[in-house]
This record gives structure tokens, C-alpha cells and sequence, in this order.
């Protein structure tokens, strides 16, 4: 899909690999509708992109995405691509992961995007062209020691995904998962939790921008499944191949920091 002209729906736009994708869409020629928790830095970017719609929401409350996407058809008619980008991570050994911590990440990182992926899909039927691009992670497929709540939350997104693709075949709506890897933005300092990891060898990371790029050649492209690096598809094609070996190198290289004071939750990108 060209994304000229196009009405796009993006979520987690006010920073980070949201705000890099709002400002690669404008260039394109996109009319944005751009979502986030933080209002003022949404203001400010919807202010500094042409034509942009600001629409402060919670992904994690049905009614705001309703509501979003109600403001969306009523401002331009249609909405022709949802980018699910919003997000919050949540850090923790699984054996004592807080319930509490869990259902805020799921609530924000699986069912905001159903929520809205259920208000986008009639529209996207009745006018017999669309997209929906979910931004999920490599982690989905091949964890981390510590991070298997946001893990979780994703792998439970891209199985949604998948169905869905199938449900909408031959409709003219496609359904897109894009996967990054190490991404050098904010979203670890926002996560859920309590403590950190600390890695022996750490992954220096793509800049916000290489993701956007990555999301807006998907939107041309309409893959089922996209990588931002050679490095990102390697990782996961090696946790396929010698799963074992790949598990036992994470478990060495990566431990948890009991005595890290807890995180509290910040405003969503």
C-alpha cells in the first residue's frame, strides 16, 4: 500500500520508534491520526507534522480505542492502516512475576491492540482494502531470561496476528507482524517491574528511525512478517535450528539484579 494519502493509525506515537514512524509517514505523504498516553509531546509532534491529528488515548481502556478510531472516520471518512505501536515492557524472573504487573502489560501490549485491531477490521472489510501492522518484537520467538511477561504478551499478539491474516483472506486486508530486535530508545526505563538484568555482552542496538523505516516498507510491501536487521533474522533462524545451545549461551550471558530498586510505570511511548 502507498501511503500517500493514506489514513493512518498510529499508536505510541509521542516517542521512541512511534514518534520515528509518525515523522517517516509525514514524509511519505500519509494524513496521520496519532495516538499516546503523554499529550504534551503528542501536541508537539502532531504540531510539527503536516496535517497530523493528535488524539490523546489508553490503549489499555476499549472505550478510548473506540473512540479513536471513531475520531479517525469522523475527521477522514476511512482508516486505511492501524500500526499498533504502543507498548510497555515488564522485566522479572517468571517465578516470582507479580499478577498485577502481567495484566497491566497484557492489558496494553495484547489487548489494546485486539481492541483495536476488532474496531478497524469492519471498516477495512466494507471498503475491500487495508492493513494492520501489530509491532511486536523478536522476543515473541525466542525469549529472554527475565522478560518472559512482555514475551508472553507479544507471542500472544502474533498468534492473534496469524489468525486474524487467515480470517481476512481474500477481503483485501492484510495483517502484518513486524519484529525488531535491540532498539536504542526510552522503553526500558518505562517497563513494569522490580530489579534488572545485567548482561555480559549487550547488544548495541538500531536507532528508532531503522525500525520506522522498516514499519513503512512493510506498509508498501504488505509482508507477514518483517525484520528491521540481518542480525534480528539470524538470531531467531539459530533459537530454531540448535534451540538448546541457544538457551544455554542466553541463560550464561544474562543474570537478575535482586537488590535493583523496583520500577515504577511512566508514560507510555
Amino acid at each position: 500500500m502507498d501511503p500517500h494519502n493514506r489514513v493512518v493509525i498510529l499508536t505510541g506515537a509521542s516517542a521512541g520508534i512511534g514518534a520515528a514512524t509518525a515523522r517517516a509517514f509525514a514524509a511519505a505523504g500519509a494524513r496521520l491520526v496519532l495516538a499516546a498516553r503523554s499529550h504534551e509531546p503528542l501536541e508537539r509532534l502532531a504540531a510539527a507534522l503536516p496535517g497530523a491529528l493528535a488524539v490523546p488515548t489508553d490503549v489499555s481502556d476499549p472505550g478510548q480505542c473506540r473512540a479513536l478510531v471513531e475520531t479517525a472516520v469522523s475527521r477522514y471518512g476511512q482508516v486505511d492502516l492501524l500500526i499498533n505501536n504502543a507498548g510497555v515492557g515488564l522485566a522479572g524472573p517468571v517465578a516470582t512475576l507479580a499478577s498485577a504487573a502481567l495484566e497491566r502489560a497484557l492489558a496494553v501490549d495484547l489487548f489494546g491492540p485486539l481492541w483495536l485491531m476488532q474496531a478497524v477490521a469492519p471498516l477495512m472489510r466494507a471498503q475491500g482494502q487495508g492493513q494492520i501492522i501489530n509491532v511486536s518484537t523478536v522476543l515473541a520467538e525466542q525469549p529472554l531470561p527475565y522478560l518472559g511477561g512482555y514475551a508472553a504478551a507479544k507471542a500472544a499478539l502474533e498468534r492473534l496476528s496469524e489468525a486474524m491474516r487467515m480470517e481476512l483472506r481474500g477481503t483485501g486486508v492484510r495483517v502484518t507482524v513486524v519484529r525488531p530486535g535491540s532498539t536504542r530508545t526510552g522503553f526500558s526505563g518505562h517497563r513494569l517491574g522490580a530489579g534488572r538484568e545485567v548482561r555480559r555482552v549487550a547488544p548495541r542496538g538500531v536507532p528508532p528511525e531503522a525500525v520506522a523505516r522498516t514499519i513503512l516498507r512493510a506498509a508498501r510491501r504488505e509482508p507477514a512478517r518483517a525484520y528491521v536487521t540481518v542480525g534480528d533474522r539470524v538470531g531467531i533462524w539459530a533459537a530454531r535450528l540448535v534451540p538448546s545451545l541457544v538457551e544455554s549461551l542466553l541463560s550464561r550471558v544474562i543474570a537478575w539484579d535482586h537488590t535493583a530498586e523496583p520500577e515504577q510505570e511512566r508514560s507510555l511511548p
